[in-house]
């Protein structure tokens, strides 16, 4: 029960930090994403450290804040978009760096000092894309992304409600034995119909010239819907190899910040492009 409550007074305050941000200012989100990528960073970083591999820490938080900052100003039109085409470079300077670390397992050291950049704060960063004039169009900045959210924490919820309830049969038991196929499906049956009346409420906004149809929005919904839980699977299994429960402790009852976001890690970079692609 303690667990429990500690568990709902993180999240709360979580939830409140993400929406606040997004409500009250492009800038403030970029910051607290910012945050949150960094402190993801660094747990992946301490993970692979504990398994005999010895990541670039300090340049891999500075090269992945730079693939984070770069493309989420330039998503807000802060700085141009041709800025982005320094972000390459940065794979050469980690390999370059290590030359000079006089380290055991260089080829491991590189993979793990860039892995997490590319699986982490290049998703992020296109988050941040959400809140750009691109998506939102004439809607206010933060429909799009706090629609995303929504979907993502209602799927998460109920997934969690249904295969607790009624859940038996095992999804990817080896990975993650809590997971079951009836926690899925009650995922998806939860996520299409909102991201539907979404759809609808954003077509309603925008008047009968708005591309955004609520066909449209269940579409995106049934991928939005399918994406979280092999984002999950998918840390987990990272997890498994390193042999550890939770990527760190930042948020009690709910472990590292990477735990908190392995959904969005996959979503985004799908539920974006299908954004484009269908709404825009």
């Amino acid at each position: 029960m303690q667990n429990l409550y500690t568990r709902t007074i993180t999240g709360v305050i979580f939830v409140a930090l993400i929406i606040g941000s997004l409500i009250l200012h492009p800038l403030a989100f970029v910051a607290i994403i910012y945050f949150i990528m960094l402190a993801g960073l660094l747990e992946f970083f301490n993970l692979a450290g504990n398994n005999e591999v010895s990541p670039n820490r300090p340049l891999g938080l500075v090269a992945g804040s730079i693939v984070f900052i770069i493309p989420a100003l330039a998503a807000l039109g802060i700085i141009s978009p041709k800025f982005t085409v320094i972000l390459p470079i940065l794979i050469f300077i980690l390999f370059v760096a290590e030359l000079f670390r006089n380290k055991p397992n260089s080829l491991q050291n590189i993979a793990f000092s860039i892995f997490p950049i590319a699986y982490i704060s290049i998703p992020l960063s296109i988050l941040i894309f959400l809140v750009s004039s691109m998506v939102s169009n004439d809607q206010p900045h933060w429909h799009i992304a706090f629609s995303f959210f929504i979907i993502l924490w209602s799927h998460d919820t109920f997934a969690y409600l249904t295969g607790m309830v009624i859940g038996k049969h095992k999804l990817f038991e080896k990975i993650s034995p809590k997971k079951t196929w009836e926690g899925y499906f009650g995922g998806i049956l939860v996520g299409v119909p909102l991201t539907k009346l979404f759809a609808y409420l954003f077509h309603l906004a925008a008047g009968p010239a708005s591309s955004i149809t609520p066909l449209k929005g269940a579409l995106v919904g049934l991928v939005m819907a399918i994406i979280p839980t092999l984002g999950d699977l998918g840390e987990s299994m990272i997890k498994r190899q390193m042999g550890v429960k939770d990527s760190g402790t930042i948020l009690p009852g709910h472990g590292g910040a990477f735990d908190r976001i392995d959904a969005w890690l996959w979503a985004v970079l799908i539920g974006f492009y299908m954004v484009l692609w269908l709404w825009v």
